[in-house]
């Protein structure tokens, strides 16, 4: 009989119990505050957000607002629904990844907890964290196992890293280089050939860290070099620990880092084993929901009458993307619409209209997801669903 794979699949999260080590009351005392601090910040953030949209853009762009107001003003009746419609529609193709990562979740509660995360994230500086812990709520109350909850919200971050801080600036880099070499803006870009080659290059580092970090040994190495400098957090189970009393203190710290290392590696054999089973369920509707963006900002674009080769458009959306990763902002709004507008106006479009077309994007990527997820976090559930 052939001996079990090391990375069978994980269970459906009705069956898997969780471990004394995750109970809710953990969870619960270690969930993150909106404290004064992050108020604060969320408030200074803000004060940015409008400096750069109401001075920065216009400034940048060598235009006014009167200007801008008047290419707002002209833009089609179709314009501002069919933005509203892009961003719902990217948010419901990313809670799909979210509930294929989850193991056993139904859609409307990947759909929910998603979008508070989504609103969160965007609204608040730092509030990925605040936003992950409002995601996995939704769907331990809607009955998912927390286990399965937290290697299902790991997998749809990697999703989310992989596609939005790999690919797309890789090929975002990729289409400068296309578009640079074969003369398609109508203007000369520099730097084609350096572009092509900082693409290969970024692709072949980004692939490599990608394989790296899963490698089973790799991390086991670095979590035991990280127990050999640091106390790490106790896994152990009562009787594991009332076994271990009776142990000299050098056995139970050494009893403590081994079923720390044992617990990340096998949680690391479910995280593998769900990527490799259902990469496509996994990856498509991101990648969808990024089609999406891109298509508004070419709508957008079309709205005030402007036109250029898809990959200039891939262009100018990745470098928006690039720069969302940037913390001064949460979701770096204002910045990545002022960088856009100004590598817009640099290619040629004119200053009010390219200024206009990322302000409509910025409906998209970033109105939408906090109008949506205000909602959704104002329909939280009460407590667990009964079905769990």
């Amino acid at each position: 009989m052939p001996e079990p794979r090391r990375d069978a699949a994980p269970p459906p999260s009705h069956e898997s119990a969780d471990p004394a080590w995750l109970t809710d009351e953990q969870l619960a005392a270690q969930a993150p505050r909106l404290g004064r601090g992050r108020v604060l910040a969320a408030l200074a953030s803000l004060l940015l957000v409008g400096a750069l949209l109401g001075w920065a853009l216009p400034r940048l762009t060598g235009t006014t607002w009167t200007e801008i107001g008047g290419a707002l003003g002209a833009l089609p009746a179709w314009a501002l629904p069919a933005a509203v419609l892009s961003g719902a529609l990217a948010l419901a193709l990313e809670a799909r990844t979210v509930q294929v990562a989850v193991t056993g979740s139904r859609y409307p509660a990947a759909l929910q907890g998603h979008a508070a995360a989504t609103a969160v994230s965007v609204a608040v500086p730092g509030g990925g964290i605040i936003g992950t812990f409002l995601l996995g709520l939704v769907l331990r109350r809607r009955g998912s196992a927390l286990l399965t909850i937290l290697v299902g919200v790991i997998a749809a971050s990697l999703v989310e890293l992989v596609i939005g801080s790999m690919l797309i600036p890789v090929l975002g880099l990729g289409s400068y280089a296309v578009v640079s070499s074969t003369g398609a803006a109508s203007v000369d870009l520099p730097g084609g050939i350096g572009a092509a080659i900082a693409t290969v290059l970024v692709a072949l580092l980004c692939l490599g860290l990608l394989m790296l970090a899963l490698r089973r040994g790799v991390l086991s190495t670095l979590l035991e070099q990280a127990g050999r400098l640091t106390d790490l957090p106790d896994l152990r189970d009562p009787a594991r620990k009332e076994a271990d009393a009776a142990l000299a203190p050098a056995e139970q710290d050494e009893s403590r880092r081994a079923v720390f290392l044992g617990t990340v590696l096998e949680q690391r054999d479910r995280l593998v084993t769900l990527l490799r089973r259902r990469p496509a369920g996994l990856l498509v509707p991101t990648l969808l929901a990024r089609a999406v963006q891109l298509l508004s900002l070419w709508l957008a674009l079309r709205a005030v009458d402007v036109v250029l080769p898809l990959l200039l458009v891939l262009v100018v959306y990745a470098l928006g993307r690039l720069l969302a990763l940037v913390p001064l902002t949460p979701g770096g709004t204002g910045i990545a619409e002022t960088a856009g507008a100004a590598l817009l106006v640099a290619i040629g479009v004119p200053a009010a209209a390219a200024a206009s077309a990322m302000l409509l994007l910025m409906v998209t990527t970033t109105l939408v997801p906090i109008a949506i997820g205000a909602v959704a976090a104002a329909l939280l559930p009460r407590r667990r669903s009964a079905s769990a």
